[in-house]
C-alpha cells in the first residue's frame, strides 16, 4: 500500500523548512545498519533506481494559488483585463518558482515528488487537497505569529490541525 504525504508549499521560508524536514525526517531512505553510538538508522544516499524500488508512498507537494477574482483593486477600483492577465501571469510563475523550490529540496534527498496546484483560500484548499488526495500525514509550516495576529488574519497551520481529516505535523522555525 503507498501512503501519502502532502506537505503544503507557499513562498515563505516556514514552507519550505518544513518541506525539507518532511524529506528528511519521514522520507530518508534508511539502510538497516546502525550508528553504534546513537543506535539511528543511518541515511545512505541512493541511486534514482534503488529510489523507485524503495519508496513506498507518494510525497505530493501542495501549492495554494490566488485567482484574479481574489486580486482586486478594491471597491473603487476596476481592474483592466491587461492588469488581470499580468497578475494571472505573475502568479502562475510565483507557482512555478515555489513548487521548483520545493522539488530541489526534495531532489538533495533523493526523493521523487509529485506537485499539485489548487485555487483559492489556503487553509480551506490545503485540507481539501490532502482529502481528495488521499494523505495520511499533512505537513505544514507556520510563521510562529502571536495570539492577536492568529486572531486577527487566522492562522493556516491552526485551521489544519483543526480540520484536515488526517494527522498534520507543524513545523515551526524553532526545528531548523
Amino acid at each position: 500500500m503507498v501512503n501519502n504525504i502532502v506537505v503544503a508549499v507557499d513562498e515563505s521560508e516556514e514552507s519550505m523548512r518544513a518541506c525539507e524536514w518532511a524529506c528528511k525526517h519521514l522520507l530518508a531512505i534508511e539502510s538497516p545498519a546502525e550508528t553504534e553510538t546513537t543506535g539511528v538508522p543511518v541515511v545512505t544516499e541512493t541511486t534514482e533506481i534503488q529510489q523507485q524500488q524503495q519508496q513506498s508512498y507518494s510525497f505530493i507537494l501542495v501549492r495554494v494559488q490566488t485567482t484574479s477574482s481574489s486580486v482586486s483593486g478594491g471597491p473603487a477600483y476596476i481592474l483592466s483585463d491587461k492588469v488581470v492577465q499580468f497578475l494571472e501571469f505573475d502568479t502562475k510563475r510565483t507557482t512555478q518558482r515555489i513548487l521548483n523550490r520545493a522539488l530541489h529540496i526534495c531532489h538533495r534527498y533523493g526523493m521523487k515528488a509529485e506537485t499539485h496546484v489548487v485555487f483559492g483560500e489556503a487553509k480551506e484548499r490545503i485540507c481539501e487537497a490532502a482529502a481528495k488526495l488521499g494523505a495520511h500525514l499533512l505537513v505544514v509550516g507556520t510563521h510562529g505569529h502571536g495570539v492577536l495576529m492568529r486572531a486577527l488574519r487566522g492562522s493556516v497551520s491552526d485551521y489544519c490541525v483543526r480540520n484536515a481529516l488526517c494527522p498534520v505535523v507543524v513545523v515551526n522555525r524553532k526545528v531548523f
